[in-house]
Formats: C-alpha cells, sequence, structure tokens
C-alpha cells in the first residue's frame, strides 16, 4: 500500500475515532456522563492530533523529521503577518457584522461574562474596540502557540503526507475537510454556536466546515510557505484568542451563523477572502525541502 495513504487512513482513524467516539458517547450518557465525557472531548481536542501523529509515526515507522523551530523571529515579515493580519480581519468582519446589525451592538465589553466578575468597559466608538483587540492580542502573544497540538497533528504531519498524495491544493482542501469533520462532534453538543440558531445543530455544524476549510488554508498555505508549525500556530491562536471577543460586546451574548464571531458568515468574511487568495496562489507558494 502507499506509504503516504496509509499513514493519512491510520492518522485520521486514530483522530476522528477519538473525536467521534466522546461525541456519541456524550450524547448517549445524559445527564453528569455527559456533562463529564464532553469536558474530555473539549479540553482534550488539542491533545488528541498530537496523539494520533506518534501513533501514527510509531505504527508506520515513520522517522521523518518533526517540521517545527521556535525561532519564528527568523522570519520576521512572516511572524508579523500570522500574529497581527488575522486579528485584522477579523476586527474587520466583526465591524461589518454590527454594521449591518446594529441592534446588536451593546456598547460595552461584558468583560464579566468572560472572566466571571460583573465589571463590563464601556466602548464609545469602533477605535477603541479595535484598541482593546490590540491589547488583546499583545498580552496574548506568549499563549497564542496553545494551538500547537491541533497544528502538529493536522499542518505539520498529515498536511504534507496529503500534499505528497493528492497535490499542493487538493491536499490543503482535503485537510481542512477532514479537520472540520473532527470539530463536528462538539458543534453538535453546542461548542462555539448557540442552540438556537435556526437549523441547530446541523446549521452550526455546516458552518463549522466552511470555518475550517477557511482557517485550514489559511494555516496550511502558512505551513506550506515556512514548512515551520509554529507560524500556523500562531495564526491558530490569534484567531481563537480574538475570535472571541466579538459575542462580548453583543446583545444577544451568543453566536449565530452570521456572527458576531468570526465563526459566523459575515464576521469571517475578510478570513474567507484571505483564503481564496491563499489557495489561488498555494500552486506557485514556496515548496521548501521535505514538505
Amino acid at each position: 500500500m502507499n506509504g503516504n495513504r496509509n499513514q493519512i487512513r491510520i492518522y485520521l482513524i486514530f483522530v476522528l475515532g477519538i473525536c467521534w467516539a466522546l461525541g456519541i458517547a456524550a450524547f448517549c450518557l445524559q445527564g453528569n456522563s455527559q456533562n463529564t465525557i464532553y469536558q474530555i472531548l473539549q479540553k482534550g481536542f488539542t491533545a488528541f492530533p498530537v496523539i494520533a501523529a506518534v501513533l501514527t509515526r510509531r505504527m508506520t515507522r515513520d522517522k521523518s523529521e518533526w517540521r517545527i523551530s521556535f525561532r519564528v523571529w527568523k522570519n520576521k515579515k512572516l511572524w508579523a503577518f500570522c500574529a497581527f493580519v488575522p486579528g485584522i480581519l477579523i476586527v474587520m468582519g466583526t465591524a461589518l457584522y454590527f454594521v449591518l446589525f446594529p441592534e446588536q451592538y451593546s456598547g460595552v465589553f461584558n468583560l464579566g461574562s468572560l472572566i466571571g466578575t460583573e465589571q463590563v468597559i464601556h466602548i464609545a466608538n469602533p477605535l477603541q474596540f479595535c484598541v482593546i483587540c490590540v491589547l488583546v492580542a499583545a498580552v496574548c502573544i506568549p499563549i497564542q502557540v496553545l494551538e500547537l497540538g491541533e497544528e502538529i497533528g493536522w499542518r505539520e504531519y498529515l498536511l504534507p503526507k496529503q500534499i505528497a498524495e493528492y497535490g499542493v491544493r487538493k491536499g490543503t482542501l482535503m485537510n481542512g475537510l477532514y479537520w472540520g469533520i473532527a470539530h463536528l462532534p462538539l458543534i453538535f453538543l453546542g461548542f462555539n454556536y448557540s442552540l438556537e440558531n435556526a437549523g441547530a445543530p446541523w446549521s452550526n455544524m455546516l458552518m463549522m466546515m466552511l470555518v475550517c476549510m477557511t482557517m485550514g488554508s489559511i494555516c496550511s498555505y502558512v505551513m506550506v510557505y515556512s514548512n515551520n508549525v509554529m507560524y500556523p500556530a500562531i495564526i491558530h491562536g490569534v484567531v481563537n484568542v480574538i475570535g472571541e471577543i466579538p459575542v462580548f460586546i453583543s446583545v444577544s451574548g451568543k453566536n449565530g451563523l452570521l456572527g458576531p464571531n468570526p465563526t459566523g458568515l459575515i464576521s469571517m468574511s475578510g478570513l474567507i477572502l484571505c483564503a481564496i487568495i491563499m489557495l489561488i496562489k498555494l500552486p506557485t507558494a514556496k515548496m521548501v525541502k521535505g514538505m
């Protein structure tokens, strides 16, 4: 059997098997058991891809080098892009959402819902919201790599094998597709989206597939270009950190199919445009040795 294809299958069996088994168990075992298993699925979601990658390497005797280097400062422009551009696109998408749905803008940042207090920050204008996002991004720079676990599994290990097997563009799209499928049990159980959304949970699941295809394309492009998983990990961390802010300045306090978080269609419109551009550029992206 083709080596890459065999490794792809084994990895997907491990990671999708874990996520879906826990998701099904959480759904079937109602009550306290559901909460416990759901927490295991949610908290362990970042670790499962690493576990799957390590197990697949062992089973297939894969001795290839890990594509990871913490020396991200060696490419300052790429680091700056990863650390700030996704956040800027999120702010722009959020602004567009509130322009289209002004009744959803609360004018305050409900800090209490985020950190468990009753404190709120009044936001006088959009510029102040942008400043808050910049400050959050700056403060959270040290923890932007918390999503390294997911990226090691999906972009560092799986992506190069999918590119070798299917080509750079198709491999990238398939990477995002399977990454989205891994998220579906969490989304079905109410993660990231309000279960009050029209057509939920199926509409939420469909939207999450678009999110993963979008973010997967951006992270994959950066991985192909740099051959270093730290860069897509920074993007992933930035999006997860800044992407949680918009819902706390909304009236409803709930994330819908259009926004305000960048898991909604309007709020992630800037990220979608970025992903399309990167997909177009992928065939001419710098293919580093070993990718």
